[in-house]
């Protein structure tokens, strides 16, 4: 005849898995999760930080030369104060490029909106009235920059921060000074 399938096994079963799960693997997988919370937290606040408050910036080019050398400076730049006491002649800012969207540029503030700049070009002086809403931007090093006399006055949307602090080399730390022009 036919044979009965025993299944009494089946709940005992059940059991030794449930209190394995309940005594070995859950903590872990508790554990786990919240490493993974406390993780996402951490990159949220250094993407807030990153994107609100302090960022660095590499010098590439002579444009301000002798403030920052050609290449490998490093430099911490602040995107707060900006917000509350806004932009002002002197300060040295970083700024997406006007010509490239993908690059920064590092150049001092010498205008602001209302002012006029006079410019020299190919041997002509002219005057530049700066509009509502831009600067006018240039290099220390008039002969290695490329500037607002050669893009004209920049939107104020693309600075990204005022720069504070010069960071490397270390024997070149420190403030980096407002020279009003």
């Amino acid at each position: 005849g036919a044979e009965r399938c025993d299944r009494t096994w089946a709940p005992a079963m059940f059991a030794r898995l449930g209190a394995w799960w309940a005594r070995d693997l859950r903590p872990y997988f508790v554990e786990a999760g919240i490493f993974g919370i406390r993780w996402l937290q951490l990159v949220g606040m250094l993407h807030c930080v990153q994107e609100y408050g302090i960022d660095f910036s590499t010098t590439v080019g002579a444009s301000m030369v002798p403030v920052f050398n050609a290449s490998g400076d490093v430099l911490l730049f602040e995107r707060m104060t900006q917000r509350s006491k806004g932009w002002s002649r002197g300060e040295v800012v970083v700024a997406t490029s006007p010509k490239d969207p993908d690059a920064r540029i590092c150049k001092r503030i010498l205008g602001l909106p209302g002012d006029r700049v006079k410019v020299l070009a190919a041997g002509d002086e002219k005057e530049v009235l700066i509009p509502r809403g831009h600067v006018w931007l240039e290099g220390d090093n008039k002969a290695a920059s490329h500037d607002s006399r050669h893009y004209g006055p920049v939107p104020v949307g693309l600075l990204q921060g005022k720069v504070r602090l010069k960071l490397w080399p270390p024997w070149e730390i420190g403030p980096v000074r407002v020279v009003p022009p």
